[in-house]
């Protein structure tokens, strides 16, 4: 009781509905973050060259039909393995001088940049006869390909022909002898790469020498292809359990705050005790996530979306590192009993805790739960 009776002068010297200078600091902190974080957001989103789609096909997509090659491995490859995946094929022989390094120099770009993605990458020789099995293990060791991610396929002659002039509706064609005398490569093919979707139906062909192209390749290639399921089980179930937590913090901190306006400082101080232990639960288990996953899932939404976004989390990554040395300093005035203190620091901490705690919550709804594009 004598704790209430010397914390209570500093409700009533503001009645519950002033907003003195600590409550002013905490929300412009917050506001001018937010302003911050939008217009680097904004900034960033003007200065990015908008990506050209290629060739898409997505209204209109085709089906490639049935297939049968081998991978280097000396597996069979058919249609039927890679039915219910998105896959990226090129088309390349190993003896090429020019164009075949740069094309599989892409594709081993992309093998990068698509490494947490389901995508797979598929390479075709347009020249069987030579690139044996064998042959095109040699060749995608010296790119480094991974063998379960990265397929190199051969076959006859013919079928090789058909899939990529008749099913792919590309250019192969053999240069004559003049031809290659005059510097032509001596197959004659597409260096365009296609994205191909479930179900085996072509949607997009996308420009190798295009860095732009290569980008919304990248781009449309994850909004296709979920995520790779990394880390165990139980760890990728924790996303949904730190909103929880954020959530249960949020609700806590209103809980709490409307207590102490009321006068009633001891339920205060066990609300925001119970609050303080579940931020301290949900940084545990984030930093666990992040050990046990090695990073978290990219942000696959386009245009303005992804704008608000970046504002949201750029803020959110801001004010949630300043927001553990308040929570502290808050804390430790209170334990103290320099009460005069504490309220003062609450009122910055309190708006900044909680835009943090229901900014971690959309976070989370943007990444799992909306659609993306």
């Amino acid at each position: 009781m004598n704790e209430t009776r010397r914390f209570l002068p500093l409700l009533q010297r503001n009645g519950p509905l002033t907003v003195d200078a600590s409550y002013r600091l905490g929300l412009s902190v917050l506001l001018g973050t937010v302003i911050a974080s939008a217009g680097l957001s904004l900034a960033a989103s003007l200065r990015t060259t908008p990506a050209r789609a290629g060739h898409d096909l997505s209204a209109n997509p085709f089906e490639l039909g049935k297939f049968q090659f081998t991978e280097r491995s000396g597996k069979t490859i058919t249609e039927a393995d890679l039915a219910n995946r998105v896959w990226i094929a090129s088309f390349i022989f190993t003896h090429c001088p020019l164009s075949c390094p740069r094309i599989t120099g892409v594709m081993k770009g992309l093998q990068e940049k698509l490494s947490d993605t389901s995508v797979q990458l598929v390479s075709v020789s347009v020249d069987p006869e030579r690139d044996t099995p064998e042959v095109l293990a040699g060749y995608a060791k010296t790119f480094n390909a991974d063998p379960d991610r990265w397929w190199f396929l051969t076959g006859p002659k013919a079928e090789v022909k058909s899939l990529v002039f008749d099913r792919f509706k590309l250019g192969l064609a053999e240069a004559s002898p003049d031809e290659q005398e005059a510097g032509a490569e001596a197959i004659a093919h597409s260096d365009r790469l296609a994205l191909v979707g479930p179900g085996n139906k072509v949607i997009g062909y996308f420009e190798t020498t295009n860095r732009a192209s290569l980008d919304a390749l990248t781009a449309k290639a994850k909004q296709l292809a979920p995520a790779s399921h990394k880390g165990p089980a139980w760890a990728r179930q924790l996303p949904a359990v730190n909103a929880s937590l954020n959530a249960t913090s949020g609700v806590l901190l209103l809980l709490g705050w409307t207590l102490i306006r009321r006068g009633r400082v001891q339920a205060h101080a066990l609300c925001m005790s119970c609050c303080v232990a579940v931020s301290t639960l949900f940084l545990v288990c984030y930093l666990v996530y992040h050990y046990e996953i090695g990073g978290g899932v990219p942000f696959r939404g386009i245009g303005p979306l992804r704008t608000v976004y970046f504002t949201i989390l750029l803020s959110h990554v801001v004010l949630a590192a300043a927001i553990v040395p308040l929570i502290s300093i808050t804390l430790i005035h209170a334990l103290r009993r320099q009460f005069t203190r504490h309220a003062r620091i609450a009122k910055v901490t309190f708006p900044l805790w909680l835009y943090v705690s229901i900014t971690g919550v959309i976070i989370y709804l943007m990444l799992y739960q909306l659609p993306q594009g």
